[in-house]
């Protein structure tokens, strides 16, 4: 099997976290009543919105699992020595290679996202609305008002659950081919 070079997985991973956020936005816009009603049913006046956004947590990593992480492990050459997968293993190879490339990106997009919360502090700011999903535990209540390190603590969060997500995938298919 050939190995991708960088600018392959950079072009699969930003085309894979472009529509893992799309899809993100239409779950959560299907599941945006069901979710008031679990959360807010016996609640009037100002509401907190963390269960929401933690809820947008899962719902993204859902959406990059369909639109990158399921459609990448098919080209993916498993680690194994003497016939048992190692986690350890995978996780410095993955880390060596598409990963390390999703950690820089999802650092740029942690840029990007905090300078337009920073700059544009309003309700209608649509970079940030645009990087939500992805950063979605750095507007839950304890967080939002700690500038900077808001995203930073959403961007450790996301990239720990994406490359746990990668390797899950990774150990799953090693299953599936032996």
């Amino acid at each position: 099997m050939k190995k991708k070079t960088t600018a392959q997985y950079l072009k699969s991973i930003l085309i894979g976290l472009t529509l893992a956020t799309l899809l993100s936005f239409g779950i959560f816009v299907v599941l945006s009543l069901p979710l008031q009603v679990i959360f807010y049913h016996d609640q009037y006046g100002k509401r907190d919105f963390s269960p929401i956004y933690v809820s947008l947590v899962f719902i993204w990593q859902i959406s990059f699992w369909i639109c990158y992480t399921r459609k990448s492990s098919s080209e993916f050459a498993v680690v194994h020595r003497e016939g048992t997968f190692s986690w350890k293993e995978d996780l410095k190879d993955t880390m060596k290679g598409e990963g390390m490339i999703l950690a820089v990106v999802l650092a740029v997009l942690a840029i990007i996202f905090e300078a337009a919360m920073i700059i544009v502090n309003r309700p209608d700011n649509i970079v940030a609305t645009a990087l939500s999903p992805i950063f979605a535990v750095g507007t839950v209540t304890g967080l939002k008002d700690f500038l900077v390190l808001r995203t930073v603590i959403a961007y450790v969060i996301e990239t720990v659950l994406v490359i746990a997500q990668l390797v899950w995938q990774h150990g799953r298919d090693f299953k599936k081919w032996k």
